[in-house]
């Protein structure tokens, strides 16, 4: 099948599906049949729940305006509240922190949610830290299988910290956040003694904690703690003295929000090898993966590892079975495979996998639409002939990348850097001296109506489609809406697909960028705004139709949906809000509009009758 990732582009896929779903089940937002979390541990301003028809109409707590105080020179004011999702509950008595080149800067929210926080005008992460809530972000599928370096154990994750671009004074930069789960317990043997320095790690979860909290190393006495974000996810351990967790049932858990849980994670023997790989010289050749025989065939490999970057590797299974391993280094030529007995208390040590002199089937360079390289790029080669196979490939630090046993045929290749752009080409293999230039980025920019000033988070997802999907790593920006419109440069020129999520509400979008132009779109974001619709029902000549019964069909609120009756002349006036749904149905006949997202009072809005039996909906 594939070589390298074979899983992975199935895995990218998923994250994106998934991402908007999650909001709406894991944390039981608004139509969903999840329980609410439990009440906050701390004094919270809670508001009513409103219905989106009516909440434009209630005031708001009031963020600090802004400037506050005298600025100094090159400082920029920010404001905004910190809510709680799903019920968006002002969160009070918590930490906003922005992580900038400097270092830190923080303030302390009010016992309405809001804050205000002057900084030296530059590029920050922002995120909330706090004993029981959590600032969450939608992780990245892993390139190679593993679990995190043990140096990774609690340290925030900027990569899923949303990015702020802090050049003028903000108001209405609404950070979200979810109450969260603590798992704890300890890490022993079979027999129940402590084991310290192992790795334990929350895995599978959508979502993980900017904080880095699903990551943690145990103490001498095996203990541990997680913090989580709600969700399903298995508990994963290592450790070089032990192959893995024993059991299925030891694995998966559930946690909700406000959940507390205690766990032994009982880590079995199994069978672990140990090694590292060489080039022809015997110099260490490291980064990349291990890779595990899934077939029959040469190419019917698949990772199952990662190779460090000094060379060695660790590699364990719980499972009683003979194994096939190879090492294949990033820009390198598989090693010759060899074959393990695994059983439970087996142990392979200085395991030496020597990588062969061969010349790359496809070799070139990762540059810039300026020219200039790329570093460490990710390449990903898809057959479009019936023999090929599909391959992913890493450039060095000068942009150079080969890559190895390519049969012969045609391949797509996909690169993407941010802030760069995607490149998307055709080459035939074999074949050297490939220029794979990036097409740059554009803008996306446009209007949002509902929230008229304030701010939203975009997540790029994707460009392209079906086979010519390049998965984007996720980095969520905030942008800015000021009279109802918005800019975000840097945008991948490409068929984009990209999550636009105010206040954990989530909204798919697409848009075509251009190199070096912009793309407009308009973005149903906020509060639908309450609004009285006036228009006239006309049949399908465009004659005027007296006593059709007008009806809004999608409303928010709780009841009955709101209905008028037109007059002799068609005429109607009726209370609805933006996004909605109109209906009138005269003599049989049915007709919709939907009502517009513009920031005014009062619409005018005509509804044409069909011309036949109608749309019974």
């Amino acid at each position: 099948m594939t070589r390298r990732y074979r899983i992975v582009l199935v895995v990218a896929a998923a994250a994106v599906a998934l991402a908007a779903w999650w909001f709406a089940v894991e944390l039981g937002a608004p139509g969903s049949s999840a329980a609410p979390p439990p009440a906050p541990d701390r004094a919270v301003a809670t508001a009513p729940a409103l219905s989106t028809a009516t909440a434009a109409t209630h005031a708001a707590p009031q963020v600090p305006a802004l400037p506050f105080g005298e600025p100094a020179r090159g400082e920029v004011a920010i404001a905004g509240r910190v809510l709680e999702l799903p019920l968006q509950r002002p969160v009070g008595g918590v930490e906003v922190v922005l992580r900038g080149a400097a270092g830190d800067t923080a303030a302390t929210t009010q016992r309405d949610g809001t804050y205000r926080v002057r900084v030296t005008a530059g590029s920050y992460r922002v995120f909330v830290r706090d004993d029981a809530v959590l600032s969450i972000g939608r992780r990245d599928a892993a390139r190679l299988p593993g679990l995190p370096a043990a140096d990774t154990a609690g340290v925030p994750d900027q990569a899923v910290m949303t990015s702020v671009e802090a050049s003028h004074d903000v108001e209405g930069v609404d950070l979200i956040v979810v109450r969260g789960a603590v798992l704890s317990g300890r890490v022993v043997d079979v027999f129940g003694h402590p084991i310290g320095g192992a790795l334990v790690a929350a895995t599978n979860n959508l979502m993980r904690p900017a904080l880095g909290t699903d990551v943690a190393e145990s103490s001498d006495t095996g203990k541990f703690e997680l913090r989580l974000a709600p969700g399903t996810f298995e508990l994963a351990a290592s450790h070089p003295r032990f192959a893995g967790v024993a059991g299925e049932g030891h694995r998966r858990y559930s946690v909700a929000p406000g959940d507390h849980i205690d766990a032994i994670v009982v880590l079995v023997r199994g069978c672990v090898v140990n090694g590292r790989v060489v080039g022809r010289g015997g110099e260490p050749a490291g980064d990349g993966a291990l890779e595990k025989q899934w077939g029959q065939g040469d190419l019917e490999f698949a990772p199952t590892g990662q190779i460090a970057a000094d060379g060695t590797f660790h590699w364990a299974t719980t499972d009683e079975v003979e194994v096939t391993l190879r090492a294949w280094p990033w820009r390198s030529p598989p090693s010759p495979p060899r074959r393990f007995r695994c059983r439970d208390g087996a142990r392979f040590d200085d395991v030496v996998f020597q990588l062969p002199e061969r010349r790359p089937d496809l070799e070139g360079v990762l540059v810039d639409k300026a020219g200039q390289p790329v570093a460490f790029g990710y390449l990903d080669l898809r057959p479009l002939d019936p023999d090929g196979i599909g391959q992913q490939e890493r450039a060095d630090a000068a942009g150079r990348w080969q890559v190895y046993s390519m049969p012969r045929g045609r391949y797509r290749v996909l690169a993407h850097a941010d802030g760069r752009g995607v490149v998307d080409t055709t080459v035939v293999s074999p074949r050297d001296g490939i220029r794979l230039e990036l097409g740059g980025t554009g803008r996306l920019e446009g209007t949002a109506p509902r929230l008229a000033s304030g701010s939203f988070e975009i997540a790029l997802e994707r460009c392209g489609d079906g086979a010519a999907t390049i998965a984007l790593p996720q980095s969520p920006r905030l942008v800015t809406v000021a009279g109802g419109r918005f800019t975000l440069d840097g945008v991948p020129a490409c068929d984009l697909t990209f999550s636009a999520l105010w206040r954990g509400r989530a909204v798919s979008q697409h848009a075509v960028i251009p190199a070096g132009g912009a793309a407009r779109i308009d973005l149903a974001l906020g509060e639908p705004r309450a609004k009285t619709v006036r228009g006239v029902v006309r049949d399908a000549a465009g004659q005027p139709v007296g006593g059709a019964v007008v009806t809004v069909v999608r409303s928010d609120e709780d009841g009955a949906p709101a209905a008028t009756v037109a007059d002799a002349a068609g005429g109607f006036a009726i209370k609805a809000f933006s996004g909605a749904n109109l209906r009138a149905s005269a003599a049989g006949k049915l007709g919709f509009a939907t009502v517009g997202g513009a920031n005014i009072d009062t619409e005018q809005l005509d509804i044409a009758l069909d011309d036949g039996d109608g749309d019974k909906r």
